[in-house]
C-alpha cells in the first residue's frame, strides 16, 4: 500500500495493532454495538459477535450492508483488512437489515 493511501486509511488511536472498532446496527430493533475487531477478523466473524452483543436472535433472511446500502453478503469471508484495504465500505458501521416488502394490505 503506498503513502498517500495509508494517510487515508481511517484510523482509531492503535488500530494498526489491536484492530479496528466496528460498528453494527440493528435496524429492526434500533439498537446498535460497537466493538473491536481484529483486522484477520472475517466479516462474518464479527457479524456474529454483533449479534451476540445485541442478545439478537439471527434470522435467516437477514442481510449486512455498510452504511451506504451496499450489499455486503459476498464479502462475508473477507477480512476487514481487506475490505478497508480494497474500500469496500467508507466507514466502520454496517447494518442488518431484514427482508424489504411492501405494506400489509
Amino acid at each position: 500500500m503506498n503513502e498517500a493511501v495509508l494517510e487515508k486509511k481511517p484510523t482509531d488511536g492503535d488500530d494498526d495493532h489491536v484492530g479496528p472498532k466496528v460498528v453494527f446496527e440493528h435496524v429492526a430493533s434500533l439498537q446498535e454495538v460497537k466493538f473491536r475487531v481484529n483486522w484477520n477478523a472475517t466479516l462474518q466473524s464479527a457479524w456474529d459477535e454483533a449479534y451476540r452483543q445485541l442478545n439478537e436472535p439471527k434470522r435467516s433472511e437477514d442481510r449486512l450492508q455498510n452504511d451506504d446500502g451496499q450489499d455486503m453478503m459476498g464479502k462475508l469471508g473477507w477480512t476487514l483488512r481487506q475490505l478497508f484495504d480494497d474500500k469496500h465500505t467508507k466507514s466502520r458501521k454496517f447494518q442488518i437489515v431484514g427482508p424489504t416488502g411492501g405494506a400489509a394490505q
